[in-house]
C-alpha cells in the first residue's frame, strides 16, 4: 500500500489538508473543498500524520461529514482545548473510516514535531499567519500557510524513513497475530503485544501476595533487604506509599538502591584502566526479564497458556540464528514490551502480582550474585550494577573463582550469563559512562555522552550540543583535551541548542538590546560573543510568571532556518560546558564564593547556636529555597502549599542546621516541638487545635470516605499547618481575599430588548449562577464522559471520582483550567498503552 504524509490546519473560515505521497513526491493541497478530499482518499493508501490520532482524524472526519468551515473549526477548538475528539457533540452519529496511522506513537512523552524538525537539523520557522484571525485569510496568507504545511509533511515523511524499522517491525508482528498492516501499525507497541498473546483482560486482587522464589540463596542477601520488601504485606501501608519506597545499601564502595522499578549501582567517580594484575568483567544476563517470565512462571494470567510466551521466545531464537530478521526483530518487540504490559492497568496484559514478581525476583538474584562475588574474592569491587547485569573488578588470578560463582548461580537459577571484558572506564554514576572493549571499541550510556536517536524504548531524538558529548569521549577514551575536539569541528550543527518552552508556556521572549523580542516556542540557539543578544524566557500561560530556559548561554542567537556559519559561534561557551562536565565526572564541585562577613558568621553559628538561634537560619533557609506551590483550590482558584511540597525541603534544612521536628497528636491537641539535636533537652513547641475532619458524604448522600481516610487526611491537614507555624510561612487569606468583592457600581439603564426565548433565559441562568471563570457545560459533560470511562476501565477509582465530585459540588463549581487539566490527566491515564 502507498504510503502518504499528511497534515491539517484549521482557521475560522477555511481548512486546509496537505497530503504527499511517499513514491511520487507528489503534494495536494486542497481548500475548503470536502468533496475534493473524500475523492482523494482511497482504501489503497495508508496516510501516515504526527498526532493524528488525536487531532487531524477527527478534522478530517468532520470535512467528510460535509461541515462548513465554521462548524470545522469547532471541533478543532474542542480539541485545542483539552477535549477527546471522540467525545466531541458535532461529531456523535458520525461514521467515516480511513486508514490512519499515527507516527507519533511510541514516542517520549513531550517530543514535539517542531522540535523534532530542529534535532534533524530542519528549519523550525513557524507561520506567522494566528489561527485567531477572524476573517477569510488572503491569498498571501493561504500561500504561507501552505508552505509551512508541506514543512510539517515533510517532517512527518522524514520520520517514516527514520522509523521504518519499528513500522516494518509491527507489520511483521501483526501478520504473525493474524491483524491486517494498517490495524497492526495504527496500534502502539503494547497492544499489539497483548493482541500477539491473545490476551483478555482479568480482574486481579493479589498484587501484595509476593512469594520469594525457593532457589534463592537468602544468606548472601543482608536481611534489611528482606525487611524492606516484606513490608508488601502490611495492608495498613497504602499502595502509593509502599510502591514509592527505595532501599539503599553498600556493597563495598558502591552504593545500591533497590525499590519497585529495578535495582541500581555503580561506584560514583570510578576511573579505572586494565593493568598486568587486575580486569573487569561485565556479567549480563541474556533477556533477563523475558526469561524471569518463563523460568519462574511470572507470565501474564490473561493470556491463554504461559506456552504462548515461552513458544514466542524460542522462535525469537531460532529466526536469529537462522539470519531470518523479519521475524527475530517482530518477536524481540513482544519479548520487550511484555513486562511494561503487566503493570499497565489499562492493557490487557495487565497482571501487577506478576509485574512486581519480575522486578522483586530479578533484584535479588543479581543483589545475591554480588554480594557472593564480593564477600568470597578478596579485593573484588563491584563497579556497576543494574537491572540486567553486574560489573567487576578483581585480581585476574581470581577469574576462575569469579567464573565458577557466576557458573554455579547459571545452573540454579536457569538464566545465561553472556560476559564482556572492559579495558577502561570512566564512570560519573550509573547512568553516565563510557567503556572501552578490547580492540578499541568503545560503549557510552547517558544524557552526557550519548546523542541522536535513542537505541532503545520509546523513540526519543536529541542533537543538543553535540560536540560536547563528542569531547567528552574524546577526552575519556583518548586523552584528547576539549578545546582540541571543539575548535577543531567546523559542522555548526554539531554546536546547535535546541530550546524549547514547555507545554505550560504560552509564549517566549528574546532579549535583543535589551528589548524584549516575542519569538517561538523552539528555537534553534547557539552561543554567540554578540553581548547584544542576551537569554530567551518563557512566559507560564497560567499566572504569567516568567524564567529563563534552561541551559543555554549568557548570549543566544537564534538560526532558525540555518543561516549561521560556524564563524558566528561563541566556541568558549561549549568548552567550558566541557570541562563543567568533566568535573563532574571527577566529583570536582564548582566552588561557590561568599563573602567573608557572612563565611565567618556561619563558621560561629555551627559551634553556637541555640534552639532558637537554629530555627530563625532554618526559616531563612525556607524563604531562600523558593519553594513552589502545588496546590490548587478548584473553586477560588488560588495556590497553596501541600505537605509534599513542603517537608523535603524542611527536612533537608533542619538537618543542616541541626533540628528535627517531632509531631504527636491527641483527641484535642496537634504539637510539633522542634528539638536541638546539638542539645535534645532545647526545643520549641508549637500547639495548635486538633479536630477530625467528618468523613466525605457526596451530594446523594454517599459516603466517600471511611473513618480511617479521614483520620489520615485531618492529620495530613494538620501536620501542613504545623510546618507552616513553625517555618512561619506566608499564605495570602483566602476569606480575606475575598473581602473586597462588595457591590459593583452601578450599571447604565439598559435599554428595551425584545423578551428572551426559553432557551435564551437558561443560558443567562447558567451564567448567572456559575461562579467566575467557570468550566463550560460542554466541558463538564466531556470530563463526566472521562470519569465514566475511568470508572469502567477500573473501579478502584470510584473514590477518585468521588473525591473530585464533592469538591466540585457537583461538577458545578470548577473553573476552566482546572476542568482541561482533569481531562488531559485523566485521558492519559486510560491511554497508558505506550510506555
Amino acid at each position: 500500500m502507498r504510503l502518504i504524509s499528511y497534515d491539517c490546519e484549521v482557521f475560522a473560515y477555511d481548512w486546509l489538508v496537505t497530503l504527499k505521497d511517499k513514491e511520487t513526491g507528489v503534494y495536494t493541497c486542497i481548500w475548503n473543498d470536502n468533496e475534493a478530499l473524500k475523492m482523494a482518499l482511497s482504501d489503497d493508501c495508508i496516510y501516515v500524520g504526527f498526532n493524528s490520532k488525536h487531532y487531524d482524524q477527527y478534522i478530517i472526519k468532520a470535512i467528510a461529514a460535509g461541515f462548513a468551515p465554521e462548524e470545522i473549526k469547532k471541533v478543532n477548538d474542542f480539541i485545542i482545548a483539552g477535549g477527546q475528539g471522540w467525545q466531541c457533540p458535532l461529531l456523535d452519529g458520525i461514521y467515516f473510516r480511513f486508514n490512519n496511522v499515527d507516527i507519533r506513537d511510541d514516542t517520549q512523552q513531550g517530543l514535539s514535531l517542531k522540535a523534532i524538525e530542529g534535532h534533524l537539523g530542519m528549519s523550525v520557522k513557524e507561520s506567522s499567519v494566528p489561527f485567531d484571525i477572524d476573517r477569510p485569510l488572503t491569498p498571501e496568507e493561504k500561500a504561507e500557510t501552505e508552505f509551512y504545511c508541506k514543512h510539517d509533511v515533510d517532517t512527518a515523511e522524514r520520520l517514516i524513513d527514520i522509523r521504518k524499522d519499528y513500522l516494518k517491525n509491527k507489520i511483521n508482528l501483526g501478520r504473525l497475530a493474524g491483524l491486517d498492516e494498517v490495524k497492526a501499525m495504527g496500534m502502539t507497541n503494547a497492544k499489539l503485544t497483548a493482541a500477539m498473546l491473545k490476551a483478555t483482560k482479568k480482574p486481579h486482587d493479589d498484587e501484595r501476595k509476593y512469594v520469594y522464589p525457593d532457589n534463592l540463596r537468602k544468606e548472601y542477601i543482608p536481611p534489611e533487604v528482606f525487611a524492606f520488601f516484606d513490608r508488601m504485606y502490611d495492608l495498613s501501608i497504602s499502595d502509593s506509599e509502599l510502591f514509592k519506597g527505595k532501599f539503599n545499601l553498600n556493597i563495598g564502595e558502591c552504593p545500591v538502591t533497590l525499590g519497585y522499578g529495578g535495582i541500581h549501582g555503580a561506584i560514583p567517580n570510578f576511573f579505572w584502566e586494565e593493568t598486568e594484575d587486575r580486569g573487569i568483567w561485565n556479567e549480563d544476563v541474556g533477556s533477563y526479564y523475558p526469561h524471569l517470565c518463563t523460568i519462574n512462571g511470572y507470565t501474564s494470567r490473561n493470556i491463554p497458556s504461559p506456552q504462548i510466551y515461552e513458544d514466542i521466545l524460542d522462535r525469537r531464537m531460532k529466526a536469529k540464528a537462522a539470519g531470518d530478521k523479519h521475524t527475530a526483530n517482530a518477536l524481540k518487540l513482544v519479548c520487550n514490551t511484555t513486562y511494561g504490559c503487566l503493570l499497565n492497568q489499562y492493557n490487557d496484559l495487565y497482571d501487577p502480582l506478576m509485574g512486581r514478581s519480575v522486578c522483586i525476583s530479578g533484584q535479588l538474584y543479581l543483589l545475591e550474585l554480588a554480594e557472593h562475588c564480593y564477600q568470597e574474592i578478596e579485593g573484588l569491587r563491584i563497579v556497576q550494577l543494574n537491572t540486567d547485569g553486574i560489573m567487576v573488578e578483581c585480581d585476574k588470578k581470581d577469574y576462575d573463582t569469579l567464573t565458577a560463582i557466576c557458573a554455579e548461580w547459571q545452573s540454579r537459577t536457569g538464566f545465561d550469563l553472556e560476559e564482556d571484558t572492559v579495558v577502561k572506564i570512566a564512570q560519573k554514576d550509573v547512568n553516565n559512562y563510557v567503556e572501552v572493549q578490547p580492540g578499541g571499541k568503545a560503549k557510552a550510556k547517558g544524557g552526557y555522552l550519548v546523542k541522536g536517536i535513542a537505541p532503545a524504548g520509546a523513540f526519543n531524538i536529541n542533537n543538543s550540543c553535540v560536540i560536547v558529548a563528542t569531547a567528552l569521549k574524546e577526552f575519556f577514551v583518548n586523552g584528547t583535551p576539549v578545546e582540541d575536539t571543539i575548535n577543531s569541528c567546523d559542522d555548526i550543527f554539531q554546536f546547535q541548542i535546541i530550546a524549547k518552552a514547555g507545554a505550560k508556556y504560552r509564549e517566549a521572549y528574546h532579549v535583543m538590546d535589551g528589548e524584549k523580542q516575542s519569538v517561538q516556542k523552539v528555537n534553534r540557539v547557539y552561543a554567540t560573543a554578540d553581548e547584544r543578544y542576551g537569554k530567551i524566557f518563557k512566559v507560564k500561560a497560567e499566572d504569567d510568571s516568567e524564567a529563563k530556559i534552561d541551559s543555554l548561554p549568557e548570549h543566544c542567537i537564534i538560526d532558525n532556518d540555518n543561516e549561521l556559519s560556524i564563524d558566528e559561534v561563541d566556541r568558549s561557551f561549549y568548552i567550558a560546558m566541557a570541562k563543567k562536565r568533566v568535573d563532574d565526572f571527577k566529583g570536582i564541585k564548582p566552588e561557590k564564593t561568599k563573602k567573608p562577613r557572612r563565611t565567618k558568621k556561619m563558621a560561629t553559628t555551627t559551634k553556637t547556636t541555640n534552639v532558637y538561634q537554629k530555627l530563625l537560619t532554618a526559616r531563612a533557609k525556607f524563604l531562600e529555597a523558593n519553594v513552589e506551590k502545588t496546590g490548587k483550590n478548584m473553586h477560588l482558584s488560588f495556590k497553596y502549599f501541600e505537605l509534599e511540597d513542603i517537608v523535603p525541603t524542611a527536612i533537608r534544612i533542619f538537618n543542616e542546621v541541626g533540628l528535627i521536628p517531632v509531631v504527636n497528636f491527641t483527641a484535642d491537641v496537634a504539637t510539633m516541638n522542634i528539638i536541638n539535636t546539638d542539645n535534645p533537652e532545647e526545643s520549641v513547641p508549637f500547639v495548635a487545635p486538633f479536630n477530625q475532619i467528618a468523613p466525605i458524604v457526596s451530594n446523594a448522600g454517599k459516603q466517600a470516605t471511611n473513618e480511617m481516610q479521614a483520620l489520615g487526611s485531618s492529620i495530613t491537614y494538620m501536620r501542613r499547618y504545623l510546618y507552616m507555624i513553625a517555618l512561619d510561612i506566608c499564605e495570602s487569606d483566602s476569606i480575606d481575599a475575598n473581602l473586597d468583592k462588595g457591590e459593583s457600581d452601578s450599571a447604565p439603564a439598559a435599554e428595551k430588548k425584545a423578551p428572551a426565548t426559553p432557551e435564551q433565559r437558561q443560558e443567562v441562568k447558567e451564567n448567572l449562577t456559575a461562579p467566575a471563570d467557570n468550566a463550560s457545560a460542554l466541558q463538564i459533560k466531556g470530563l463526566k464522559a472521562v470519569l465514566k470511562k475511568l470508572k469502567d476501565a477500573d473501579p478502584s477509582k470510584e473514590e477518585l471520582i468521588a473525591n473530585i465530585a464533592v469538591q466540585t459540588k457537583g461538577f458545578t463549581e470548577i473553573s476552566k483550567s482546572d476542568c482541561e487539566t482533569l481531562i488531559q490527566k485523566i485521558t492519559a491515564m486510560l491511554e497508558g498503552g505506550a510506555k
